[in-house]
């Protein structure tokens, strides 16, 4: 059963135009270690907000983190912050579930309105000042928001950014944490669709990687997902613009309906459309803005051959446009990165990027945390941790890793993120866990969730084997780890994916064949 963005985000108070943040200002975040909030929470902080946050589930990472940004850090049962706060500041993962949460009821009592933690991203954009550029789309989202910024930063701009996830030494500040404080005009964000996550963000200019099938608490099919892209891009239009992947199938039946459904002088609007073409170059019948072919190189690298622009975008993409033709080097390897590469260059070349500064961006990326990340390789074992849990993600994941390391024995260590995606997705996740030689489902990550009846991670295991895998479900993270452990063979590369706990579980596994070398 669906619910909507109002029912899931009960309480809090619709997006508006964002506004300055001051130092007047008195923020209290709910679920402050979440990436967003803690995004939310340190970006207010380096504005000069005052700035308290609660949080049950804390790491200590994430703890170190805040409090070295200034962020004052109260109990769950402590409400006093609500007496001086002009806000507080919660995300839907938070509502969905506890929409009384005692906090929440204690500001409904003070009078203290109740914001979205992406409101509070929108108004520290508003507050640095310049263009708002976003990043969006179902798979894929923050490495190439953290791309976007490689490459302007290498053009010589250095916006402020939120990014959903960790960044690594000379890009997080601090390194570890989802944000960056630049000290060039503008923002980049990760715009998330879940039940209107994205609606704060009035981006000035837009990019849309894919338009898959997920979140299906509040999407009843991909048709809806396609819909609320339309709706939330389209205004980038009447601003800077839009790139899309027609590439995509689910992004090229946004660009036509967005075509569609406009008067005359559509072919004028900025709206940039690109695809990644196949190696060889196979032709699809599509009609693309930006196109360049796939080059696949060794151990699962990837390269951009052969750049080629319309003649519109030859002038609306002006820097992309001075590499038409050349082989762009790609930092990070797999298919998938390449095509979302393609379109944070073209996005990047609409934000004032230089050529220069793509072209070096592109090659010198290196990723952001939990993506394809090697936690450990040493005599013959590797570990590597990775956020992605949608079939698609899994299926591109396995691939690259299978480019990286061929001929190896894969195994998956996964812990599915929520039940409602597990119940509604069952058969996509153990068609796409069952490419691996060997799969380790650990219990279900509950968020978001209201119903913890409707699939078992022993579910799941049993569906991966009937499509011939080999699976089993040994339990909570900490059990999977010690199951997967007490059976590896001294030859193995071992994939985490997940989105929950699952991070946990690499590092489980990395220790303990770090105390067996």
């Amino acid at each position: 059963m669906t619910r909507t963005g109002s029912e899931i985000g009960l309480g809090i108070s619709p997006a508006r135009t964002a506004k300055t943040l001051s130092a007047a200002d008195r923020l209290h975040v709910v679920g402050v270690g979440g990436v967003a909030a803690m995004g939310a929470a340190l970006h207010a902080a380096a504005l000069g907000v005052h700035v308290t946050g609660v949080d049950d589930r804390l790491s200590p990472s994430a703890e170190r983190i805040l409090r070295d940004a200034g962020v004052v850090l109260v109990d769950g049962s402590d409400v006093s912050p609500l007496k001086t706060a002009t806000s507080l500041a919660v995300s839907k993962a938070v509502t969905s579930i506890r929409p009384d949460h005692p906090q929440l009821e204690a500001a409904r009592a003070a009078g203290v309105p109740i914001i979205s933690v992406q409101q509070v991203i929108a108004d520290a954009a508003a507050t640095y000042g310049g263009p708002l550029l976003a990043v969006a789309g179902t798979h894929g989202k923050t490495t190439s928001t953290g791309w976007l910024l490689e490459l302007l930063r290498a053009s010589g701009v250095n916006p402020a950014a939120f990014i959903g996830g960790p960044l690594p030494e000379g890009t997080g500040t601090p390194p570890g944490s989802p944000v960056h404080l630049g000290d060039s005009p503008g923002f980049i964000v990760e715009a998330d669709e879940y039940a209107g996550n994205f609606d704060a963000y009035a981006a000035d200019c837009a990019l849309i990687l894919n338009v898959d099938w997920d979140h299906p608490d509040v999407f009843r099919d991909r048709r809806a997902v396609i819909e609320e892209f339309i709706r939330w891009s389209r205004p980038t239009l009447s601003r800077t613009g839009l790139v899309v992947n027609v590439g995509d199938s689910g992004g090229a039946d946004l660009a036509a309906a967005i075509l569609k459904t406009e008067l005359p002088g559509a072919t004028a609007l900025p709206l940039f459309t690109y695809e990644l073409r196949g190696e060889g170059g196979t032709e699809t019948g599509r009609v693309a803005d930006v196109t360049a072919t796939l080059r696949t190189l060794p151990r699962g690298g990837v390269a951009l051959a052969d750049v080629r622009l319309s003649p519109r975008a030859l002038v609306g993409l002006a820097a992309l446009a001075e590499l038409a033709g050349e082989e762009l080097a790609i930092g990070i390897r797999g298919a998938h990165n390449a095509a979302n590469a393609l379109g944070v260059a073209a996005l990047a070349s609409l934000a004032g990027a230089t050529s220069a500064g793509i072209r070096q961006g592109l090659a010198s990326f290196t990723g952001v945390g939990r993506r394809l990340e090697v936690l450990y390789e040493r005599d013959g074992r590797v570990v590597i941790d990775d956020y992605g849990h949608h079939p698609a993600a899994i299926d591109a994941t396995l691939a690259t890793v299978r480019a990286i390391y061929p001929n190896r024995t894969l195994w998956l260590a996964y812990e599915p993120l929520t039940y409602h995606r597990t119940a509604s997705l069952l058969e996509p996740l153990a068609a796409s866990c069952a490419a691996a030689d060997r799969v380790f489902v650990a219990e279900i990550h509950a968020s978001r969730d209201p119903d913890l009846s409707i699939a078992s991670s022993l579910g799941l295991a049993e569906a991966i084997v009937r499509r011939g895998g080999r699976a089993e479900a040994p339990g909570a993270v900490e059990a999977t780890a010690t199951a997967l452990l007490a059976a590896a063979p001294a030859d193995v590369v071992v994939l985490v994916m997940g989105g929950g706990r699952s991070t946990e579980m690499a590092r489980l596994i990395a220790d303990g064949f770090s105390t067996r070398a």
